[in-house]
């Protein structure tokens, strides 16, 4: 029996939400969760591969060590796991990850656009400016070269052409992050097509970058 049967459904869960809320289609997307055994070893729990989240079931979700192999499960584990590790060994203060293809965010994944820091709670829960990764094959070694970097400090990160990815301490941050991140894009489409964009004052951004790197900050 599964050590780690709670983990696992609280991963189901948001995989489930995020299907409902429409942050994906079909069996896009991934969602995952650190774990930390008592010897020290840390793992992920990870969702399966191209499985549609109505029907998948807490068993589905696999369980792998950091070099992608697996521990638990019986099912492939998502093809953006090497993904979610690397974001785990660069940010060890990140236990939740989750992977998306939400439409507002996917416009600036297109255009190859950054979302500067225009709002307060853009810049308190995800750190400030979204920055776009370079584009790479899903699932390869260079998506994880160019995001992870791309990412860096910050909460939230584009992927070009694909989709988007955000981080937290804990699952249900992470899954707040990923609708800051959606709401942030979804104003700032609003905000260009009216034509005029007045960014957070320098002085607010230090401060709130300043709170946030307090809270998420590795150092």
């Amino acid at each position: 029996m599964s050590n780690w049967k709670s983990e696992k459904a609280e991963v189901l869960k948001a995989a489930q939400q995020m299907d409902e809320k429409g942050l994906v289609a079909g069996t896009s997307g991934n969602v995952s969760m650190r774990l930390r055994e008592p010897g020290g070893r840390e793992l992920v729990a990870i969702t399966p591969n191209d499985r549609h989240y109505d029907t998948m079931n807490v068993d589905d979700i696999g369980i792998v060590d950091f070099d992608g192999q697996l521990v638990e499960g019986e099912l492939t584990t998502s093809i953006e796991t090497m993904l979610h590790i690397g974001i785990y060994k660069a940010r060890k203060k990140v236990n939740a990850v989750i992977h998306t293809h939400p439409i507002f965010s996917s416009v600036f994944s297109i255009a190859g656009q950054a979302i500067p820091a225009i709002l307060d709670d853009q810049i308190t829960y995800l750190g400030g400016e979204i920055k776009v990764a370079d584009y790479s094959l899903p699932g390869s070694q260079e998506l994880v070269q160019n995001a992870v970097p791309a990412l860096g400090q910050m909460n939230a990160v584009i992927l070009a052409n694909h989709g988007a990815v955000t981080v937290g301490r804990d699952m249900r941050e992470a899954f707040t992050n990923m609708e800051m991140l959606e709401k942030t894009a979804r104003i700032y489409i609003y905000a260009l097509s009216v034509g005029k964009i007045n960014p957070v004052p320098a002085a607010a951004l230090e401060m709130e970058q300043a709170y946030f790197n307090y809270l998420h900050g590795d150092s």
